[in-house]
């Protein structure tokens, strides 16, 4: 005789076996009366597929006659819901109670069902894993990357001090130049000009190259002057590359080198 075959003959038969009179009752009593109908009325839900429905009735039965047979229509009812882990507690008390009729084929049916929920309970592990992995893999494709790091500065040349430098070696030499013509004028100034008794005596050309000696000479010194002065400026600001900071005390320069 197979599993459901017993499964079905238990629950058909339970209603006699549950309700058979006690040898010192005549009657039942009116919580008997109402644990039947419930009986009859949670066997035929099952019957029709309405598990929820014979649940609640075959439960409601048990509470009302405390009868170990209706642990089995419960187990049945639960199982068929799928709810195994209540299923297995609903027939390990009913062998637990001691008046199993077949008691062979419940422990068969029990062990059936713990290899069903440990089954299960994997299944359900896995599949939480999976919805876990997905969940990351989603996190990870919707995560907002970072942002670039900044650029780094660009190298600008430093096109004003060797302005400067070039600008002031123009004026060097510009000055040298010129300090050279004065040299030669000073020279043609001499040259035009002698020491008599009366005193120093130039001739007009002497006189024109004495100007010419004040003018290149003014222009020497300016360009000279000039020249390192630019020259040097720029040396600084290619070399030491001050930074021009504002303070609470003013504006300080600070050099880097």
């Amino acid at each position: 005789m197979t599993l459901a075959r017993v499964a079905f003959v238990l629950v058909v038969t339970c209603a006699p076996l549950a309700w058979t009179p006690r040898a010192d009752a005549q009657t039942k009593s009116e919580s008997d009366r109402r644990a039947h109908d419930l009986f009859v009325k949670g066997d035929a839900a099952y019957a029709e597929a309405r598990y929820d429905d014979a649940l609640a009735a075959f439960r409601e039965a048990y509470e009302l006659s405390g009868r170990p047979q209706l642990l089995f229509n419960i187990a049945n009812a639960l199982e068929r819901l799928g709810k195994l882990p209540e299923a297995v507690d609903a027939l390990e008390k009913y062998v637990a109670s001691g008046k199993v009729k077949d008691e062979k084929v419940v422990q068969a049916r029990l062990a059936n069902l713990r290899k069903r929920l440990d089954e299960q309970k994997k299944e359900d592990e896995k599949k939480q894993r999976e919805e876990e992995e997905r969940k990351r893999r989603e996190a990870e494709r919707n995560k907002v990357p970072p942002p670039p790091p900044p650029p780094p500065p660009e190298d600008k040349p430093e096109i004003l001090p060797w302005a400067l430098i070039g600008g002031g070696g123009v004026l060097f030499v510009t000055g040298v130049v010129f300090g050279v013509l004065t040299l030669g004028a000073r020279s043609d100034a001499k040259a035009g000009c002698t020491d008599s008794p009366s005193g120093h005596l130039c001739q007009d050309a002497a006189k024109s190259d004495l100007d010419r000696e004040k003018t290149f000479g003014i222009v020497a010194d300016v360009g000279v002057i000039a020249g390192l002065v630019a020259g040097g400026a720029g040396a600084y600001l290619l070399f030491v590359k001050p930074k021009v900071q504002v303070g609470a005390r003013g504006i300080s320069v600070v050099g880097t080198f």
